[in-house]
């Protein structure tokens, strides 16, 4: 048994270290906390697979740590009952009750029935390495895994934050890239065809969905668009809440979920006369068109369902014979418009709402090729002598 005291060299006091061998290839390391302030201390132990200078390698590092104050004693609280501590603090004090919610769904489904009942301060980089390659196995993409690993790490850097952690493991894992593919978009015949369809009344979201398009507002914030942030003389809008649906909650109304995406966006002359067509018949239903009244409801006038929407929108989209396209593809569809138009990037990113412009470079750079290609034409055109 070898003996080591704080600064790694032998020592027989109660603040020494010591190895011993339990069996082949296995050794308890030993070591003690500092004093309390009642002048006692805390013994520790851990067990160690491989070579006695492993563990004596061990030991030193937990003696250095006791010593400068940066160890973190064992503890037995599980990664489950560790998440949940940090949903009900950090999370839910700090988030919107969509983040809040969306993370609750994947810690439910992906983290929890893999490493929920590990100890937190046993968990190990390959504990969590496995649950990416078990989920990409099954068929999930790999989108939804950096989801994952996103919450993950985050969760995990607040226990280093916390001292319950020396370490964030998941900064030694290795998520799959990010899948680099184009997005499903419509054609302008197919665009003008859509349109034409919601104008015919072929469904009960029609003027929702040609505004969707027009606007390039997300799903969250055409639902929770209301009169009062709407002015149809100027031709604007404002762009100051959302209304998800948030499971055990219902409807949720909130703030846009970042400061840039609450902005201010211009209205085409097409798209006031929608609105307008809107406010008529919802006058003629005897609805509310002014003040804290939603912009687009239920036909009872209630607020809107947003997965409901989403739904409606499959089954318009599958009846009407047009090529697949998802509701959030409609928000793809404008900007790509946009750009396409030639208008400048940061014009677009801002009327998106997107919190920085490399976003919106890296969504539609598939468009900007030929951007490119406007641009050099137009430069060479104002350097021709007459």
């Amino acid at each position: 048994m070898t003996s080591l005291n704080q600064n790694g060299e032998p020592a027989k006091s109660r603040r020494q270290g010591t190895v011993k061998q339990r069996h082949k290839g296995s050794w308890e390391v030993r070591y003690y906390s500092l004093a309390d302030q009642n002048g006692k201390q805390k013994r520790m132990s851990e067990t160690v697979k491989g070579t006695k200078k492993d563990a004596e390698k061990l030991l030193r590092e937990r003696l250095s740590a006791v010593e400068n104050g940066s160890h973190v004693d064992k503890s037995k609280q599980t990664v489950s009952q560790f998440i949940d501590q940090w949903l009900a603090t950090y999370v839910a004090t700090n988030c919107t009750a969509r983040t809040a919610s969306g993370y609750q769904g994947n810690i439910n489904r992906y983290i929890k029935p893999a490493i929920g009942s590990v100890a937190i301060q046993s968990l190990r980089p390959d504990h969590v390495q496995n649950i990416y390659s078990a989920m990409l196995e099954r068929g999930l993409s790999k989108t939804t895994v950096l989801h994952v690993h996103r919450i993950l790490k985050e969760a995990l850097g607040h226990a280093v934050k916390w001292g319950i952690l020396t370490r964030n493991v998941a900064d030694s894992v290795s998520p799959p890239r990010r899948e680099e593919k184009e997005m499903e978009m419509w054609d302008i015949p197919t665009i003008h065809k859509f349109l034409d369809l919601c104008d015919d009344g072929k469904s009960i979201y029609g003027e929702l969905f040609s505004f969707a398009i027009h606007t390039g507002l997300r799903r969250s914030e055409v639902c929770g668009l209301k009169w009062d942030a709407v002015d149809l003389t100027k031709g604007r809008l404002s762009v100051i809440r959302t209304l998800h649906l948030i499971n055990g909650r219902g409807l949720v109304e909130g703030l846009p979920k970042t400061k840039r995406s609450r902005r201010n966006v211009a209205l085409a002359p097409e798209t006031v006369a929608l609105l307008h067509k809107v406010r008529g018949l919802q006058g003629l239903r005897g609805f509310p068109t002014t003040g804290g009244a939603y912009v687009f409801t239920r036909i009872s006038g209630l607020p809107l369902i947003p997965t409901k929407v989403t739904s409606e929108f499959t089954r318009f989209v599958k009846s009407s014979g047009l090529p697949h396209l998802t509701l959030h593809g409609l928000r793809h569809a404008n900007a790509t418009l946009q750009l396409a138009a030639g208008i400048n990037p940061k014009v677009v990113s801002e009327g998106l709402g997107h919190s920085n412009i490399s976003i919106t470079l890296d969504l539609y750079s598939h468009v900007l090729p030929n951007m490119q290609q406007h641009a050099v034409d137009a430069v060479a055109n104002l350097l021709k002598r007459e």
